[in-house]
């Protein structure tokens, strides 16, 4: 017998979670890296290559960048930004990911902007009262 699930939170007040925990997530990641390099001992890069499981790892947390990469080069529509969130993800993997929700989720007025972007529906259709 299946339950069925609850019924979803409003789309408000996930936004509004958005835009706490992902500043907070960004922080944390940024300071377990900055821990990570500060007391990594010698040779813990090499070590975790060595095992097949820390290649394994590696292999499927870039695949996920990569899919999220796809997500905001295709929110942004900019080469140019496209490229720079690839270099960012690429060199900080969740700093970068947590950084840009965190950004869009300030900006957004609703869930449906902060995963699409900006609608362009009405842009430039506007009319004004005297034409």
């Amino acid at each position: 017998m299946d339950t069925p699930l609850p019924p979803a939170p409003p789309p408000e007040l996930m936004l509004r979670v958005v835009r706490i925990v992902a500043p907070l997530a960004a922080a944390a990641m940024a300071l377990s890296v900055g821990i990570g390099l500060a007391t990594a001992p010698s040779g813990a890069a090499a070590e975790l290559f060595a095992n097949v499981w820390g290649r394994v790892t590696i292999i499927d947390l870039y695949l996920a960048f990569a899919a999220v990469w796809v997500w905001i080069a295709w929110r942004e529509r900019s080469v140019a930004k496209s490229i720079l969130w690839a270099v960012l993800i690429t060199v900080t993997g969740s700093v970068a990911i947590w950084s840009y929700v965190a950004w869009r989720a300030g900006q957004a007025h609703d869930m449906g902007e902060l995963l699409l972007g900006p609608s362009d529906i009405g842009a430039g259709q506007a009319t004004t009262a005297t034409e």
